[in-house]
């Protein structure tokens, strides 16, 4: 892994990338102290303002954390979040995407009703304009936004709904208890994109045109129905884990 001084991209950004990489590899494990700027900016022979840009880099992107306390200060690898693959199926809740010893938090961004546009009434099997439920979350683990959650549901289908506690009880449950609809299969597709958004880039934390993870689909009924648009974005540093029985 090497530094290019003769690259359009700044020094210190090309440094941020490759520490990041040495977290990805493990080179430097998680909850273990990192190395202080005196010795990345000796090993790399950069200046110490150039380490401290990348720093910022990494400490704002949450793959690391500085750490105040007496018996333990300094710059520390930030734990790993795991998501579930099982996130991509209807019906699992975000809590269920983690062991117990895992700390999450949501948080409602936005619940709004808007009308809907061509593309989201085709994929809702909707007429352009009608009504639909717009609902934005922030997914949390070990206090570091990870996720970004778009649900858009047919309003008329589902009157109320903006006034579930979708915080914290799993949209699909909800969606069963209330308004008896269960979902029994989901269309999910994955792609890479940059993240342009202005919002998503200030809830993810990331800088722009970042390389961040879209998920986005459809889920239907027993009858085939359309009822959910959903779209996530996910942070650098969020890795998909899934355990596969043969």
């Amino acid at each position: 892994l090497e530094l290019h001084p003769n690259s359009p991209m700044p020094i210190y950004y090309q440094l941020s990338r490759l520490l990041v990489e040495l977290i990805q590899d493990e080179v430097f494990q998680p909850e273990t102290r990192f190395p202080s700027e005196e010795t990345i900016a000796s090993y790399y022979q950069v200046s110490r303002p150039t380490v401290n840009k990348a720093m910022k880099i990494l400490l704002h992107e949450g793959w690391v954390v500085r750490d105040k306390q007496d018996k333990r200060s300094g710059t520390f690898v930030k734990e790993k979040p795991y998501v579930s693959l099982g996130f991509l199926s209807a019906g699992m809740s975000f809590a269920d995407q983690f062991t117990p010893d895992v700390p999450i938090r949501s948080e409602n961004i936005w619940v709004k009703k808007v009308p809907a546009t061509a593309k989201q009434a085709k994929m809702l099997d909707l007429k352009e304009g009608d009504g639909i439920i717009n609902m934005r979350r922030l997914r949390y683990a070990f206090d570091q936004p990870i996720m970004v959650c778009d649900s858009l549901l047919p309003e008329a289908k589902f009157p109320g709904i903006e006034h579930g506690d979708l915080v914290r009880d799993s949209l699909y449950a909800t969606l069963k208890e209330r308004h008896n609809c269960t979902v029994v299969r989901s269309e999910r597709f994955a792609e890479a994109v940059e993240a342009v958004d202005p919002d998503v880039v200030q809830l993810l934390r990331v800088h722009p045109f970042t390389s961040i993870l879209m998920i986005t689909g459809v889920s239907y009924t027993f009858n085939d129905e359309p009822i959910d648009f959903l779209r996530t974005y996910l942070r650098p540093g969020v890795s998909l884990k899934s355990t596969i029985h043969r």
